[in-house]
């Protein structure tokens, strides 16, 4: 797929999708979505997308789409649940097919469902050993499982997502399910540690290899990213510690420190983690770190993903030890200040859908695999692919009040 490739489209699910007309104009596509696809309502609710084409021509019928690959960009909406969008997809995702497309791949950075990983019946799953364990889903279905099923019954080909909370058993589900439609990677997880290493290296002041810096991960199933974003900014002094988590209820976390806790005493911390919802492990965490006095670190920075902006996770990120609250626009409703409130004073967004581009551009149908473009080495370059995003109350605004990057990027 070329930025110039009239054989590639890129549509959405809703209409004017914020998301998806910055991926379609970092990816040089002229012709606007809505030209290319008309989203429908009918009167009483139902949905019916229409892919546009010449009207005049009748030797095309159903065939509009040949020899093309269609690519569905699907985020959030505040229009739509969840499941109304998924919804969507599977209908646009057969109109596609039924009209011809070669191809249909769908990018849906925070994969719907991908939190449903397993039922009672799933025992390949890591954290499914044990009847103890299956009880926990004795009566739920593995609506994962299910998505995948629907997504190719419609006729996606290929599903990319970005950083996902578990790659390894979504990719294991997803090419169970796809076996025989002829892509070696039904499931694409794009990497993001070295847009986050990038990002790191460009805020603070780093001392030589590291040695003021600490690296935090909220629970065991972050410990990977985290190493991994340790590994790209290349600092080897600094500090990596896991919490311990331990979950008595939706809303009950219990937080605590390993002894090598100590090591971040001093330190500017950044905590790193795929998702929140509620904010309620990571207010923990913060406030474990700032109040305990032999950890105590100098300045917290927390890092996520994918950002759910709600009234609980507003009053929980809003804590007086965070620094800095840094996410991605997947979500793209983080990038409203409404939404923001009080943590406008302290949130940065990372927009990137130039990088989700690029990955189109560079990863899919035979490309460079998303380990050897994103590996390491494009740490250096990283800041060409995403852009920041902050209020004007952010203390950004005020140069002298930030430190600047003192140690050259790689």
């Amino acid at each position: 797929m070329a930025e110039t490739d009239n054989s590639s489209i890129i549509v959405s699910n809703v209409s004017d999708a914020s998301f998806a007309l910055d991926v379609a104009f970092n990816i040089h596509q002229t012709t606007d979505i809505s030209d290319l696809i008309s989203l429908r309502n009918f009167p009483n609710t139902e949905f019916c997308p229409r892919f546009l084409g010449d009207e005049k021509n009748l030797d095309t019928i159903g065939q509009g789409l040949k020899g093309k690959q269609v690519v569905l960009i699907s985020t959030s909406s505040p229009h739509f649940s969840r499941n109304a969008l998924a919804f969507r997809n599977l209908v646009v995702a057969s109109a596609a097919k039924e009209n011809g497309a070669d191809r249909v791949v769908l990018v849906e950075p925070d994969l719907f469902f991908s939190a449903q990983d397993r039922g009672p019946h799933y025992q390949n799953h890591p954290q499914m050993g044990t009847p103890e364990e299956r009880k926990k889903f004795d009566g739920q279905p593995f609506t994962s499982k299910l998505y995948a099923r629907l997504l190719r019954t419609s006729g996606v080909d290929q599903v990319v997502t970005v950083h996902n909370h578990k790659p390894h058993v979504m990719a294991s589900i997803y090419q169970d399910v796809f076996q025989g439609s002829g892509e070696t990677k039904p499931f694409l997880n794009l990497d993001i540690a070295h847009i986050v290493a990038n990002y790191i290296r460009k805020t603070v002041s780093v001392e030589k290899n590291g040695a003021n810096l600490g690296f935090v991960a909220p629970d065991a199933g972050a410990e990977n990213f985290v190493e991994r974003v340790k590994a790209f900014t290349g600092l080897r002094e600094a500090v990596s510690v896991t919490l311990e988590k331990k979950r008595s209820g939706p809303r009950q976390v219990e937080i605590s420190m390993p002894p090598e806790a100590s090591r971040l005493k001093g330190r500017m911390v950044f905590i790193l983690d795929d998702m929140v919802r509620t904010g309620n492990t990571i207010a923990n965490a913060v406030k474990l770190l700032a109040e305990t006095p032999h950890v105590a670190p100098s300045e917290i920075y927390f890092y996520c993903t994918h950002t759910y902006i709600s009234e609980e996770g507003r009053e929980n990120l809003n804590s007086p030890y965070l620094t800095e609250f840094i996410t991605t626009n997947t979500l793209p409703n983080v990038l409203n200040r409404d939404d923001q409130g009080r943590l406008r004073r302290k949130i940065v967004v990372l927009k990137i859908s130039q990088w989700i581009a690029d990955a189109l551009v560079h990863c899919l149908e035979g490309g460079e695999s998303p380990e050897d473009r994103y590996g390491p080495d494009s740490v250096a370059f990283a800041d060409r692919l995403y852009l920041l995003d902050y209020s004007t109350r952010n203390t950004r605004h005020n140069p002298v009040n930030r430190n600047q990057l003192t140690f050259p990027l790689r």
